[in-house]
């Protein structure tokens, strides 16, 4: 008997696993393997962000201490805060927004309307 389907047998599936897949344990991986991967076909979006160099070190000692990816720390984090009455929560540190209007040249302006 071999391990391929025979002519109009459809193969044999997998259990669907968690989405979110515990490897081995960060000093047993291979270099370039992740100690959490998420299952195939997890819907994702890409996000690109710049932040402070202290900001990454602190992310970095998670990494190390835990053997995580940065994804799920970061989504650890986001998801670790309870939005207040404002509808982001309130003990964070965020930086205040400046509620001024643009300064468009007036071509950029005209068109826009």
């Amino acid at each position: 008997m071999t391990r391929h389907a025979a002519a109009g047998e459809l193969p044999r599936t997998r259990k669907r696993r968690p989405s979110v897949d515990l490897m081995s344990s960060p000093g047993g991986r291979k270099r370039g393997s992740a100690a959490v991967r998420r299952t195939r076909g997890t819907p994702t979006v890409g996000v690109q962000v710049d932040i402070d160099p202290d900001v990454k070190a602190i992310l970095d000692g998670y990494h190390a201490a835990t053997g995580l990816p940065q994804w799920a720390l970061i989504e650890a984090a986001i998801r670790a805060g309870k939005p207040g009455p404002n509808g982001y929560p309130e003990n964070w540190e965020l930086p205040v927004s400046p509620q001024t209007p643009l300064d468009l040249p007036q071509e950029a302006s005209t068109r826009a309307a």
